[in-house]
């Protein structure tokens, strides 16, 4: 089965981008559940890496069409996705994560050959 590796794209303001850094590198892995009290893994790797996504023919950040840059953020399975989308959320100046919980009941994937598959939820 084919994994993704890049890591989730998280789309920053510029001039925050080194705060909002190093808070998704210091972002808990784990999180209390409210009813039981019991702790949950929410992604597999201690620390998350993060890098600012680079331009391939110009010098620089990839800048989006709103003038935002591009981060992307290893944290290995994600166990947890839409509570891990509503925390890197929760950090001033991001203004979207690549992922897209609740917001699809079906996803249409391209592959290599030229086919096209698809998952329902």
């Amino acid at each position: 089965m084919w994994c993704w590796t890049q890591g989730v794209p998280v789309e920053v303001v510029p001039f925050a981008y080194l705060a909002i850094a190093n808070k998704l590198k210091n972002i808990k892995n784990t999180l209390c559940s409210a009813t039981d009290n019991t702790a949950k893994r929410i992604f597999e790797n201690d620390k998350p890496e993060v890098c600012m996504r680079t331009a391939v023919r110009k010098a620089g950040p990839v800048v989006t069409d709103n003038g935002n840059f591009v981060m992307d953020v290893k944290f290995g399975k994600i166990f947890e996705p839409a509570l891990l989308e509503n925390e890197i959320k929760m950090i001033p100046g991001v203004i979207e994560v690549g992922l897209f919980c609740s917001m699809a009941k079906e996803s249409w994937f391209g592959n290599e050959d030229g086919t096209v598959s698809s998952r329902t939820i």
